[in-house]
């Protein structure tokens, strides 16, 4: 069969098929002339695709993005696979030149076995670096595409940059999270050298078998630039290993402990018809247990402490008619959680990992295989790995310091649906019934961060105008101005936006979270500003609140009264800059601010809030010393250590406890181990205050010498000239850390003029 060229340039392309086309056996007539509208150009590139590959693929990588062919996703991607695969059965078919821009253009649209094989193809033919530079361009048009991804990774090991290596078997692992590719992550992980990041000793301990939890327990600690140090007890040992004295876990000194104990393992009757009053009895006293175990573990380490809640897989024997008896099996073990977590918030750094949530967000799959429970006492199924690893990263995020301060949001189909600019304030989608609602939930759930200390700010590219009436007007706003503690509506670049909102807030750039709807605004600050956290957001805005909610990085472990109040501190900030601004120096601005600094030792009123300063605390912090709560507690008790805490007030309102210094004291001279301060005061001579109150102490007890340490790091440039500034001279060190001291009977260091101080007893 054979076209007339004068038929074929009359008749309707529409009606040919791609076989009817591949009958005519022509490439040169289709390829001449490419059937002019889109669907039957596509068409006529499917069948040259299957009978000259060759001439296929090099009109495919000459063609411009918006040819007709290319356009049609699916019609590209068949044409591509039949390419590929006529390479794959040939490699000849392709000169490793034209493979590699083929790759580099069309990579994207195989299949993740597709691109493996022609990779491994055209990975023959030609030097690592082109094949690495194909793929690093196919994915850039499609970077969450696992196949692409995963032969990058293969390139990445195969050659010497272990730092990008590591980088991308973290991001296969969150693409691909099967048990198969997490495993395979994992392990090449281990023959790489390590990161260089900070290091987190984490134990598991279980009444079941809960090794298979750890690759992905592991993905998650580098997703947070951290590098796991995982112990896992022996199995069924949990009790055991509580109680230290010489065992595995005490060996291990972790710094976070994960407890899970299966009440099926506990109380094996429940898979008879135990009655709701033998299960409540029996019950109490397996949470006895536990507690007990908890309270002497927590009494000989100083490690954060997280214990599953309790749940059965087995129903309730009476079956339906368990809705009419009164309390049923579910009704019971409720009752049995609540009195978990109120035992474990008597106990310090001990924490409830509530089971239900886990088991209400998993998205597919049985909590555990009842096969793989009587074959291997595995209590996890492998559908609920990643769940389970997800809610552990939000207990790991906070005890490494890895808690973000501040969320920076895009307005336009981000906080509320559609373009103020274009429909108008009163236009948006924003209200209780969708397309609308999903904006409204949104923005509760923000709303809900400035509980937990987590401030909001916004950077969007608009008409300030139209923008603010809608966020003081708008009737279904549920954030108002108020609400954010800096704000940027402009037309200036949000990288630029995002380094003015930082210096005005005083925080560093890896504080921030970056939340817009556009992904070429998302790429760029991704490329900017890679310190930034700048999640994928999902199209549907039904999953922003999930999206957000799901990061490890926006939770805490402890919530102040300092966190309560952040928002409205940094309000009163502005007032005070505004009060800056009309002063004529900067002397009259501090005196006028009535500044009182008010410095007391830790009590138990306030050592969470100074746990929290010292892990959160990165610009003025002179030693970059991260505390575990309980080290804090014992120095706070200890003869020979003090530490200290120092609120702040001033005509404005209540900074809060914004400073603390951990203290050695001995006769001759008193070293100050770490000293960090909150970087909403820099400035204002509180850093100077506590100093002062430290010398003063040392000197009073009889010490004649005050000793301070600094250790450089890449974000304490603020802190850097402390003591030289306050009169502290060199006095050598080693191993990074710089000494510095005074001789307190010469020249000690002096409180600001404009500050007046208050002086509580030492035990206070």
């Amino acid at each position: 069969m054979r076209a007339p060229s004068t038929w074929c340039v009359d008749s309707n392309p529409e009606w040919w098929t791609v076989s009817e086309l591949i009958a005519i056996d022509d490439p040169s007539w289709l390829a001449a002339d490419k059937l002019r509208t889109p669907g039957g150009d596509a068409k006529a590139l499917i069948a040259l695709a299957h009978m000259d590959p060759v001439r296929a693929a090099r009109w495919m990588v000459e063609a411009r993005d918006d040819a007709p062919a290319i356009r049609p996703r699916t019609r590209a991607q068949q044409a591509a696979a039949a390419i590929a695969e006529a390479f794959v059965a040939d490699p000849e078919v392709l000169e490793p030149a034209l493979a590699l821009r083929f790759l580099a253009r069309f990579g994207h649209l195989l299949s993740a076995d597709g691109v493996i094989e022609f990779a491994a193809q055209v990975g023959g033919r030609t030097t690592l670096a082109e094949l690495a530079e194909a793929v690093r361009s196919a994915r850039a048009r499609a970077p969450h595409a696992v196949g692409l991804l995963r032969v990058a990774v293969d390139l990445a090991l195969t050659g010497e940059d272990s730092v990008q290596a590591h980088a991308l078997l973290t991001e296969l692992g969150r693409g691909d999270p099967s048990l198969a590719t997490v495993r395979f992550v994992h392990s090449a992980r281990r023959r790489l050298p390590a990161t260089g990041d900070p290091i987190l000793r984490i134990a598991l301990l279980s009444s079941f078998t809960i090794d298979p939890l750890v690759p992905y327990l592991d993905l998650h600690c580098r997703a947070l630039r951290i590098d796991p140090a995982i112990y896992i007890a022996p199995f069924n040992t949990w009790d055991r290993e509580m109680f230290g004295e010489g065992s595995g876990l005490a060996r291990h000194e972790a710094q976070l402990v994960f407890l899970s104990v299966s009440l099926d393992d506990l109380l094996p009757e429940l898979a008879g018809a135990l009655s709701s009053d033998d299960l409540a009895a029996r019950g109490a006293a397996a949470i006895d247990r536990i507690l007990h175990a908890a309270e002497r573990f927590l009494s000989w380490s100083s490690a954060t402490l997280v214990v599953h809640g309790l749940h059965s897989t087995y129903r309730d024997p009476l079956g339906a008619a368990a809705a009419r008896n009164a309390p049923g099996r579910s009704e019971v073990i409720a009752d049995l959680n609540a009195r978990l977590a109120a035992g474990l918030r008597r106990l310090p750094r001990a924490y409830l990992l509530d089971t239900s949530d886990v088991l209400i967000r998993r998205r597919h799959g049985a909590l555990e295989s009842p096969k793989m429970r009587h074959l291997a006492s595995m209590r996890l199924g492998e559908d609920v790995l990643e769940d389970v690893a997800s809610a552990y990263a939000r207990f790991v995020a906070p005890v490494a310091g890895r808690t973000r301060k501040c969320v920076v949001l895009d307005l336009d189909n981000t906080l509320w649906g559609g373009i103020v600019g274009e429909d108008g304030p009163h236009g948006i989608r924003l209200g209780d019934t969708s397309p609308g609602s999903e904006f409204r939930e949104f923005q509760r759930f923000l709303q809900s961060l400035s509980a937990r200390g987590i401030l909001l700010a916004i950077n969007s590219k608009n008409n300030e105008g139209d923008a603010l009436e809608v966020l003081r007007s708008h009737e279904a706003m549920v954030l108002r101005e108020d609400a954010f503690s800096a704000i940027r509506i402009n037309w200036e670049t949000k990288t630029r936006n995002l380094v003015s909102i930082a210096e005005e807030l005083n925080l560093g750039l890896d504080a921030f979270v970056f939340v817009d709807d556009n992904e070429k605004e998302r790429a760029l600050m991704r490329q900017t500003f890679p310190q930034v956290l700048t999640p994928e957001l999902p199209r549907d805005p039904a999953l922003y609140r999930e999206t957000l909610e799901s990061l490890p990085e926006l939770h805490v472990l402890t919530i102040t009264a300092e966190d309560q109040s952040r928002t409205r501190l940094y309000v009163e900030r502005r007032q005070r800059e505004t009060l800056r601004v009309a002063s004529q120096t900067v002397d009259e601005y501090l005196h006028s601010l009535n500044m009182v600094v008010e410095t007391e030792n830790a009590s138990d009123r306030t050592l969470s809030r100074i746990h929290q300063l010292f892990q959160r605390t990165n610009q003025f912090n002179l030693t970059a010393r991260r505390y575990d709560a309980g080290v804090l507690a014992a120095r706070s008790s200890e003869p020979g250590w003090r530490v200290y805490g120092t609120r702040v007030s001033d005509r404005f309102g209540d900074h809060g406890l914004v400073a603390a210094a951990v203290v050695q004291r001995a006769n001759d001279a008193w070293r100050i181990e770490s000293l960090v301060m909150s970087c909403r005061v820099i400035g204002y001579g509180v850093e100077t205050a506590l100093l002062a109150r430290i010398a003063a102490d040392a000197r009073d007890e009889g010490a004649r010498r005050l000793v301070g340490e600094f250790i450089p790091s890449t974000k304490n440039a603020p802190a850097r000239d402390f003591y030289p500034r306050n009169g502290l001279a060199p006095a050598g060190g080693e191993n990074n850390i710089e000494r510095w001291e005074c001789d307190l009977h010469k020249r000690a260091p002096a409180v600001p003029a404009w500050i007046s101080t208050t002086r509580p007893a030492h035990g206070s």
